[in-house]
């Protein structure tokens, strides 16, 4: 490539963000401690004056286990340290903020993901509130890292979410949306 192909898709990277009112986007290994680092400049970036308090802590906490989620279970992993690989970003939209994240699973993981996510796409906020009360009193899940409760929380915070999977030559990419108003 030339000198100025490269800097024309620089520029179109800049203008697709722009465009996008992405605030804030990072894609590469990552882990515990990078997590900690980026987290003061995305906390500050979503709560300026103009975003209630509220809407701040719900994106920041979206974001947050969303990151958890690349960090814990992401079947792409760098040679050298084995962090996960993955893509996280935040944007404005009209009403609020999208939180958008890709990873790699492992493919075992695909059908309970689905399965999860599709169930707690139907239930109402007073269901989840249920729901997120018995899996503390039950426990994590036998295939969990953690509490089990991530997406359970993100799907309390969010007004909306969709998911999808694509099959790539590295393995199935989940793709995670969520939209908090």
């Amino acid at each position: 490539m030339t000198k100025n192909t490269r800097s024309d898709e620089t520029v179109a990277l800049h203008s697709y963000m722009q465009d996008r009112q992405t605030l804030f986007c990072y894609s590469g290994p990552m882990n515990e401690e990078l997590l900690t680092t980026m987290s003061n400049p995305v906390k500050h970036q979503i709560s300026d004056k103009e975003t209630q308090e509220a809407l701040s802590r719900r994106v920041f906490g979206v974001f947050i286990e969303q990151a958890q989620n690349i960090i814990r279970y992401s079947h792409h992993k760098t040679k050298s340290s084995g962090d996960s690989i993955g893509t996280i970003a935040i944007s404005v939209i009209e009403d609020g903020f999208l939180i958008e994240a890709v990873n790699v699973i492992a493919p075992e993981k695909r059908v309970s993901l689905e399965n999860t996510l599709s169930e707690l796409s139907t239930k109402d906020q007073e269901e989840l509130r249920a729901l997120y009360k018995q899996r503390l009193r039950d426990g994590p899940p036998d295939d969990s890292v953690g509490a089990g409760l991530g997406f359970i929380d993100m799907a309390r915070r969010v007004s909306r979410f969709e998911f999808d999977f694509k099959n790539t030559e590295e393995g199935d990419l989940f793709i995670y949306r969520g939209w908090v108003t």
